[in-house]
């Protein structure tokens, strides 16, 4: 499935886009490489893609072209949104394959983002003395909900305020984990905060679970790690059908990132996507588009 309609009063159909929240309760775990990743071969395939930026790092702004967003005269950012100063559709721009600003840039179709903000550090402060704190952001994106296919929020790496929001808004929460035995075991913890978020606000709205698991920074060979290979083999057998097609470790993603480009303009897929098989991947661009389309995604007519 990739957007959903729902049906008007009057009896018209509307889109409602899908909103997934990319979670871990660390830093460095992939959130933002996947995210804008993700969102970018989405867009590529048809689809009109949303990223929002929730994390004070900023990152998601950076790699879709904007460095410092704070720094940015006129243009609203999430923390306005939050503090009251701008409506969420003010806070969104174009995405850039290249930083902002750079005459070799050029905007990516069908891709935008909300622009981050290191003054996102202070959300925990702002939002807790709010009625309905919980739900300050599913109440943004309700706003725009119909204007997307496919919304993405790129959390920050903690399970406080900000997540909560994110997670409550979300249809989906995808989990994005490196290989190895502590990352794995800290599913776990994951999954039980995801459930008793749902369970806490359920009656409200709160639907999200942990629909999808995403191991990223995978060796390719087992001699780069067999303690890697065999964490993602446990992975599998314990969640299944949830793990979604494996990123392979490849120096492109930081190159890609330092660049202010996503995978697909940094290093383009080596086929057409649609085409694309587990066993034909080539690349970190290749596994991001078999993510998409395994997320439901596929190529739009």
């Amino acid at each position: 499935m990739a957007s959903s309609t729902k049906t008007t009063a009057d009896g018209t159909t509307r889109r409602i886009a899908r909103v997934l929240a990319l979670t871990n309760q660390s830093g460095g775990a992939g959130k933002t490489t996947s995210a804008v990743n993700v969102g970018a071969c989405a867009a590529d395939l048809g689809y009109a893609v949303l990223v929002i930026d929730a994390d004070a790092q900023c990152d998601a702004s950076a790699a879709l072209g904007y460095d410092a967003p704070d720094d940015m005269p006129n243009q609203a950012n999430l923390y306005d949104v939050l503090t009251g100063v701008a409506k969420i559709e003010e806070a969104v721009v174009s995405a850039m394959a290249g930083p902002a600003g750079d005459k070799a840039s050029r905007p990516i179709p069908n891709l935008s983002v909300v622009l981050g903000s290191s003054a996102l550090e202070e959300a925990e402060q702002l939002l807790a003395p709010k009625t309905g704190r919980e739900f300050w952001l599913r109440k943004q994106l309700d706003r725009i909900r119909d204007t997307y296919d496919l919304i993405l929020i790129d959390c920050p790496g903690n399970l406080g305020l900000i997540v909560v929001n994110a997670i409550v808004a979300s249809d989906e929460v995808v989990a994005c984990v490196k290989p190895g035995w502590k990352e794995l075991r800290a599913l776990t913890r994951m999954e039980a905060k995801i459930d008793d978020i749902r369970e806490t606000f359920s009656v409200m709205g709160a639907e999200a679970e942990l629909t999808n698991i995403l191991i990223v920074d995978c060796p390719t060979t087992r001699n780069q790690g067999a303690v890697y290979d065999d964490s993602q083999q446990q992975a599998k057998e314990a969640y299944e059908e949830l793990v979604l097609p494996t990123v392979r470790r490849s120096p492109r993603i930081p190159e890609a990132y330092a660049a202010q480009k996503v995978l697909r303009f940094y290093d383009p897929a080596t086929e057409n996507p649609t085409k694309l098989t587990e066993t034909s991947a080539l690349s970190a661009t290749d596994d991001y588009y078999l993510v998409a389309q395994a997320l439901g995604f596929t190529r739009r007519s």
